[in-house]
């Protein structure tokens, strides 16, 4: 079985087949719902593998460093915590290869998503395990990435192989509380920071290329720097938005 991400990984994770969809295995110890009905299985997708050209650059040994704060815009409220739900990574000016898919969790437990913003490479899986005794329907409207994996229940799961770059809104049709980013990159270079706002990029090639930093509340923020020399990095992103952006459910209508 190809390996699972539990973790939010400092550089890109462990490959798993972009051929073919990866089953999760619901826990032998879970009862499941007798009245739910089983999740619509996800749109199977062509195998998008790329021949990398021969003049891809290849990973160096340069590392950057640096701190991110969240700011809170007017009318707006932070928790220290907060700081690991955004992401910074590094896209080079030359090619670089892709990074390789994975097979990623985002759990459904307490009404909410765990975790509830997660980075990932182009290509990769997200599978949604049910840890509630109650029903959930995991979808998006997000152009080039809708999907609704129906309802099912405590013990069951469903998954999405993510094709599109940038940010997914991702929310439950039976739960209007519970809201999800997944932001897909196409570069091997990215990261969370910690609790403390620090955050370390590792294994950069030499060259130009920008610096791009995230979070779910705020705009993204990029900024051209150059490897190696570029100086420990203090970034800051202004947080505007709500916890729970306002939305409609599947069906366009209010919940």
């Amino acid at each position: 079985m190809a390996p699972v991400v539990e973790a939010r990984p400092a550089v890109a994770p462990a490959p798993v087949a972009a051929a073919k969809k990866v089953p999760v295995v619901a826990p032998a110890a879970a009862t499941p719902v007798a009245a739910a009905p089983k999740p619509a299985p996800a749109t199977p997708a062509k195998d998008t593998a790329k021949v990398e050209p021969a003049t891809a650059v290849v990973s160096g040994a340069n590392t950057l460093s640096g701190h991110l704060d969240l700011i809170a815009a007017p009318g707006q409220n932070i928790d220290p915590a907060d700081v690991v739900n955004a992401v910074v990574y590094f896209v080079p000016t030359a090619h670089v290869a892709a990074p390789k898919p994975a097979l990623f969790r985002i759990y459904t437990r307490n009404k909410t998503f765990d975790p509830e913003s997660i980075v990932i490479p182009l290509g990769s899986t997200i599978s949604f395990p049910n840890k509630d005794e109650i029903l959930h329907n995991v979808f998006s409207v997000t152009p080039g990435s809708e999907f609704d994996l129906g309802l099912y229940g405590e013990g069951a799961s469903a998954d999405y192989k993510f094709q599109k770059t940038g940010v997914i809104l991702i929310n439950c049709n039976a739960h209007h509380v519970m809201q999800a980013n997944v932001l897909v990159v196409d570069t091997p270079y990215y990261t969370h920071p910690g609790k403390d706002g620090r955050f370390e990029l590792a294994n950069l090639p030499a060259g130009g290329g920008k610096l791009v930093a995230w979070h779910p509340r705020a705009a993204l923020q990029s900024q051209a720097i150059s490897v190696p020399g570029a100086e420990a990095q203090s970034l800051s992103l202004s947080i505007t938005k709500p916890r729970i952006t306002q939305h409609a459910n599947k069906e366009g209508r209010a919940y």
